[in-house]
């Protein structure tokens, strides 16, 4: 994936402008995963000398508008749409009662958190919108998650394009392996923020049963 997109927008009018709508057909449903897009972007941006915060601003524009586009389907469109066979196919009823019950326990955080789980980014983003929440409220908690890793991910393209340039094949191989370590890095990300906030509210739980005990 990362080959075809350098190959369809290195030396194109669109350059960075292909990664960008490509994002935004992320969150039309398009299953490209938006790492592989971003790194993309990020050699793109470094073969155009364009620099990594430019590159980085736009690209969050892109994801933060596809990430908007699945927040506000499901807002409009979510009931209805949930209640069809055809959606229950991609987000069987189970897995929306597993993402309902994440909201009710863990709250907005949820949010920020969607964002480093693969395959329940678009399915949390969804059921937010249908279980009306803010907007401000989403793209606060989003907005800060994509402030983590979207400006990683082009350094990593633009870091990975000056150390190997032209040769693809080890380009590949390098980005095969800090992919992968990268997800493990944000998995553990994740676990450490879980946690967290399992024993914050724990915690408050503990302390309201305290003072109603007191009273």
């Amino acid at each position: 994936m990362f080959e075809t997109l350098l190959k369809y927008f290195q030396d194109s009018p669109l350059s960075l402008w292909g990664p960008f709508f490509v994002l935004l057909l992320c969150g039309l449903g398009l299953p490209v995963p938006e790492d592989i897009v971003l790194v993309a972007a990020g050699a793109l941006g470094s073969i155009d000398g364009h620099s990594w915060v430019q590159v980085s601003v736009l690209m969050y524009a892109g994801v933060m508008a596809g990430d908007s586009m699945i927040f506000l389907a499901g807002r409009f469109l979510g009931q209805r749409l949930m209640a069809t066979h055809w959606f229950q196919r991609y987000l069987s009823l189970a897995k929306q009662a597993k993402v309902e019950a994440q909201f009710e326990r863990f709250g907005s955080m949820v949010l920020f958190v969607g964002r480093f789980l693969p395959g329940l980014r678009a399915p949390i983003f969804f059921t937010a919108g249908s279980l009306k929440t803010r907007y401000l409220k989403f793209f606060l908690f989003d907005g800060l998650a994509a402030l983590v890793s979207v400006p990683f991910f082009v350094w990593l393209g633009q870091w990975l394009w000056l150390k190997f340039q032209d040769d693809i094949t080890e380009l590949d191989r390098a980005l095969s392996r800090t992919h992968s370590y990268s997800r493990q890095v944000a998995g553990l990300i994740v676990g450490v923020l879980l946690l967290t906030i399992l024993i914050r509210i724990r915690r408050r739980r503990a302390q309201r049963r305290e003072s109603g005990q007191d009273s």
